[in-house]
């Protein structure tokens, strides 16, 4: 089969990733080579909306539309061959999400999928599986702005997924129910009681950020507890200032480095594997094997 170019976007709660890769494909799916070809995140945090109003006002969502545009454009500017939109828990959350949706696919004739937290636990499960050592029972969990996904698996057999009601947006607008907490707590500590040996990966931009700050792919617990302790006493603005980091990082990255905290302790377990893997990469990799490229 000829080098094909596939495409992944990533309509999140924080914001928007289109993820562009060149394909060369090998004898089974896992010899393939995915070579980063473009890569795009555009800060629309329509998280902001969604959770304190229930919906996409008309401001984010007409800069939401113009950046579809965009992304429609780079598609053919790339020639991608194949591709996927995915909207996850802000857009299916909103009253208006599908209306938008819609608006999009009518403008730029960009079909975008609006996905529940299961599937997209299993389109993360789809790069997981291919970037870690076999022989080992593995817990991922995907923070993002509006939601976490906590998928454990043994090399590629899928043994329990779940989306929780846990994100990083959803937390700075006071939006979690305290049984979600509960959900999460009870189900962690039923994981910690079964698999004694579990390894932890986290994926997603905040611990993707977290891994870049402290310059190691392997975090101990020790460092996401000093690193908070670092972070949390500034101000949005001070974080900017003091440690580079974007406005729409500045604020989440605390929280997130809270969940994944709790995680670990929870699970009584000393260290995470970042990856640096995404929604986007699980799309391309479901899409290659769709595809039998």
């Amino acid at each position: 089969m000829d080098i094909v170019k596939i495409a992944g976007i990533d309509i999140g709660s924080n914001a928007l990733r289109l993820l562009v890769n060149t394909v060369v494909p090998g004898d089974t799916y896992k010899d393939a080579v995915l070579l980063k070809t473009a890569y795009l995140r555009l800060p629309l945090r329509l998280g902001g909306d969604v959770f304190l109003y229930n919906e996409i006002r008309k401001e984010k969502a007409d800069i939401f539309i113009r950046l579809m545009e965009i992304y429609s454009d780079l598609l053919k500017f790339y020639d991608v061959d194949y591709y996927r939109a995915c909207a996850t828990s802000a857009t299916r959350d909103a009253i208006n999400g599908e209306q938008i949706i819609q608006i999009i696919e009518n403008k730029t004739n960009l079909k975008i999928d609006i996905i529940d937290g299961i599937e997209e636990s299993m389109l993360l499960f789809e790069t997981s599986k291919y970037n870690l050592p076999e022989g080992k029972i593995f817990l991922s969990a995907d923070l993002g702005g509006g939601s976490l996904q906590l998928t454990l698996f043994e090399g590629d057999n899928l043994i329990w997924t779940n989306s929780y009601q846990i994100g990083t947006v959803r937390y700075l607008s006071n939006s979690i129910n305290p049984l979600e907490f509960k959900e999460f707590d009870d189900k962690l500590l039923e994981l910690k009681t079964k698999y004694k040996n579990l390894t932890i990966i986290g994926s997603g931009g905040n611990i993707n950020k977290i891994s870049k700050m402290l310059g190691v792919k392997y975090i101990t617990l020790l460092k996401l507890k000093s690193l908070y302790t670092k972070l949390k006493p500034f101000t949005v603005l001070e974080r900017i200032r003091t440690f580079g980091l974007r406005p729409d990082r500045a604020d989440v990255i605390v929280p997130a480095l809270e969940i994944y905290i709790e995680l670990l302790e929870k699970l009584g377990k000393k260290r995470i594997y970042v990856p640096k893997i995404g929604l986007a990469d699980g799309i391309i990799r479901k899409l290659y094997e769709e595809k039998n490229i």
